[in-house]
């Protein structure tokens, strides 16, 4: 055990104890907390926020065990028995958990996800060796499942972030920094690479045409279906057509899905241009007005600023767009009014059941679709039943509910008498049995106990409301609607003045295809990024939307990351020619280089942004034309370019252009950036290692390139070591030793150079033949 770790659990210990947090937890065999001891993240940072994440387990972690024990067997190893962390991991995880939640004041959400778990897998992969004991095998391998965990490899990536973010930045290992080992491990690219001269032309076609990165973006075919789908289909739920909303607003916007998900009721922002005279200026050619979304912008926080204050920003609607949005989000604000309206009576008067006085005594078939949501408590005629589904889900007019409410008092309370539906009669038995265990029965108009046991009749049970209220409250959570503020910078913001509202586990309309009465039932769900998430991506307990608006088996199987479509966006932005600060601008960013990490063009779409003109690209031809504009951008370098700027400067356009028609054979594409020398009458003098100095080289930054880079150095930097510790003091040594110095810190200046930056500009002109004798000539 060191001293940093010893330190870093104090430090942990005291955040716990200044809020007074119990620290010792008690676990079972296989690591449960108690629920009395476990901790509620949210309510630890009062954010009363669904979803909720609990500090509740401190057994190894399931699925990386699993593939862990996969990889055993492969290689004849025993497999690991499932076991609960040492104490000392606990308090490792503890600590990291109140250091980042108070020290750092990150989200709940952050921590529970890219803190604990990754330490748990990492533990699990350690096999509970002591956190401090750590060495780079044990990091490595616990990526390396982590990676085979999840098929996008996030969680790899996390466990590879909560090395270098605690364990290193804290030096809690004795054999750290531990980080530098891995990097090498998440930026490797596997391919099958092929020699150009063997690949066909269509083959060449599709390299120029590849995007970066292009698993970030969504699957074509995802992509449409979603798009066909929320556009033209018929939602089939009234909680299928506020996804629908959201996800046009998301595609629209390229919001993010929390930031969706918070859409505030005030949303719409209106910026009126006038000139100076205040004539409008669409009159002069301009546009008098531009239509803006206010939302919730997510990742604004500074240093030391509450991660879980909500930071208010605003977006342009581009004019194509805003008929859309201006429809769509009327439409979400129509259908959520009654539910607005409940949330906000039950958080102005306290109390669940707002619609009635806590002394009242109520009938239980009134109280039906205010506890369930379904508003069919009376039996009625199969054709009946079919023909209301159908009246309300052809518009989701909430009035119907008033009118088929009506009918069925007329139905139940007939001469000829009338029946309970048969599902409200199995809530009301098991309703009944669950309230007497807290002794709570059903009473008859008079307000008088019915005893267990007794005979009765449905329609003379009834319920003491403020009973009722108490037994909710204290049993069934899943009834109680969320009431808690957020916090704005200035302020807060109430759970009724957010715009996708929807009912709280509406499993009568969701799961068993009724309707729910939304204009009585009585929880109310502020939505949270689960709420559109699980529409995109399967997940155990829901069903996508794939799933069911898909025409065809394989339309039903897709899938799509909402984050994708961010990428998306700002991937279409830089196709157009939109300027990369007015991009930074739009999505919230600090700086305009986060907006190059969601570039995903090809190098194809990133040349046609450039402008030449018509008559020069005609005159230059394909080839000539893709150097002339890499040129332009400030991509290329080399010799070539240097005598076309030259050329430009002292004859002119015409002449510059013409002797680059004539030279453009000079540029490659290398596994170290991009070349411009022309090697038509002889080969590269260096064979194409680009790394020891070539003048020609300019840096390009592209994944594959860096992995390349990162690799070699890795090599070189084996190979001195390697040389070094020889102990002959042979010339040979010494040529060795000096030839991989000068190739390691060629690799290194490549590695550290920007894109279009030119590593080694004073390097020697390899298109020059060296005259080495008297006989050179």
């Amino acid at each position: 055990m060191n001293r940093h770790y010893l330190s870093f659990i104090k430090l942990g210990q005291s955040l716990a104890e200044d809020r007074d947090i119990p620290w010792k937890m008690s676990v079972d065999a296989k690591g449960a907390v108690s629920p009395e001891e476990r901790w509620n993240l949210n309510k630890l940072v009062e954010d009363d926020h669904p979803p909720y994440y609990y500090l509740r387990d401190f057994g190894c972690d399931a699925k990386s065990l699993q593939t862990l024990n996969a990889q055993r067997t492969c290689i004849d190893a025993p497999p690991v028995d499932p076991f609960v962390l040492s104490e000392s991991w606990q308090d490792l995880i503890k600590a990291a958990t109140t250091i980042q939640l108070f020290s750092k004041r990150n989200t709940v959400n952050h921590v529970a996800n890219n803190v604990i778990r990754p330490l748990r897998v990492i533990a699990t992969c350690a096999q509970n060796k002591a956190p401090w004991a750590l060495v780079n095998d044990d990091v490595r391998l616990a990526v390396q499942v982590g990676k085979a965990v999840q098929a996008s490899g996030k969680l790899g990536d996390q466990v590879a972030g909560i090395v270098k973010t605690v364990l290193d930045v804290y030096h809690l290992t004795d054999a750290g920094p531990l980080y530098p080992a891995l990097a090498d491990q998440r930026l490797k690219i596997s391919q099958a690479r092929k020699a150009k001269h063997i690949k066909s032309e269509d083959e060449l076609r599709h390299d120029l045409d590849e995007r970066k990165r292009a698993e970030r973006l969504p699957e074509r075919r995802a992509f449409w279906e979603l798009i066909r789908i929320v556009m033209t289909e018929q939602p089939k739920t009234f909680v299928d057509e506020l996804r629908f909303i959201g996800l046009k607003t998301m595609i629209t916007t390229g919001f993010r899905i929390g930031e969706n998900a918070l859409l505030p009721l005030d949303w719409e922002r209106r910026r009126e241009y006038t000139n100076r005279y205040g004539r409008p200026a669409g009159e002069l050619g301009g546009i008098s007005s531009s239509l803006m979304i206010r939302h919730f912008a997510e990742k604004q926080q500074t240093e030391g600023s509450d991660s879980h204050a909500l930071v208010e920003a605003t977006q342009h609607v581009p004019q194509m767009f805003e008929e859309l949005i201006s429809e769509a989000l009327g439409r979400a604000a129509e259908l959520t009014a009654p539910l607005r309206s409940t949330l906000r009576r039950q958080a102005e008067t306290g109390r669940l059941l707002p619609w009635f006085e806590r002394d009242d005594i109520v009938p239980i078939t009134e109280l039906y679709p205010y506890l369930s949501g379904n508003p069919f408590w009376a039996q009625l005629p199969g054709d009946v039943y079919a023909y209301w589904l159908g009246r309300y889900k052809d518009g989701f007019d909430a009035s119907v509910f008033d009118t088929l409410r009506r009918v069925q008092l007329d139905e139940y309370f007939s001469p000829t008498g009338g029946r309970l539906d048969m599902a409200a009669y199995q809530y009301f038995i098991r309703l009944g049995k669950a309230m007497s265990a807290c002794n709570i029965f059903y009473r008859r108009c008079d307000g008088s106990a019915i005893p267990p046991g007794t005979r009765m009749r449905w329609s003379g049970a009834f319920l003491h409301v403020g009973e009722l209220e108490n037994y909710l409250r204290d049993n069934v959570p899943t009834k109680v609607s969320d009431l808690a503020p957020f916090k704005l910078a200035d302020g807060e913001l109430q759970p009724w003045e957010l715009l996708l509202l929807h009912p709280k586990r509406s499993l009568v309309e969701e799961r068993n295809g009724g309707l729910c009465d939304v204009t009585r039932y009585m929880a109310v769900n502020v939505p949270d990024p689960s709420f559109l998430a699980y529409a995109l991506t399967q997940k155990q307990e829901s069903e996508t939307l794939f799933a069911r608006y898909g025409l065809t088996e394989e339309d039903r199987n897709l899938a799509l990351t909402s984050h994708s479509l961010r990428h998306l966006q700002n991937t279409e932005l830089f196709r157009l020619g939109v300027a990369d600060t007015i991009i930074s601008k739009r999505f919230n960013r600090r700086s305009v280089a986060q907006s190059y990490e969601y570039d995903h063009r090809s190098l194809a779409e990133e040349l046609d942004t450039m402008e030449l003109p018509m008559e020069v690209e005609f005159a230059l031809g394909e080839k000539a034309t893709t150097v002339a504009k890499m040129i332009a951008s400030g991509k290329a370098h080399g010799p070539i370019v240097d005598a076309f700027k030259r050329i430009q400067a002292t004859e002119g356009d015409t002449a510059a252009f013409e002797y680059l028609k004539a030279e453009a054979d000079g540029f490659h594409a290398t596994p170290y950036g991009h070349c411009l020398n022309s090697f038509t009458v002889d080969p590269c003098p260096k064979h194409l290692e680009c790394f020891s100095g070539c003048r020609h080289l300019s840096a390009t930054n592209l994944p594959e390139q860096r992995a390349a880079l990162i690799r070699l150095e890795g090599k070189l930097a084996t190979a001195l070591e390697l040389a070094e510790s020889r102990p002959s003091k042979s010339i040979g040594r010494k040529n060795q030793i000096a030839h991989a110095t000068e190739r390691l810190g060629g690799v290194r200046k490549i590695l550290a150079a920007q894109e279009g930056e030119h590593p080694f500009p004073d390097g020697p002109d390899l298109s020059k033949t060296q005259k080495r004798g008297v006989m050179d000539v």
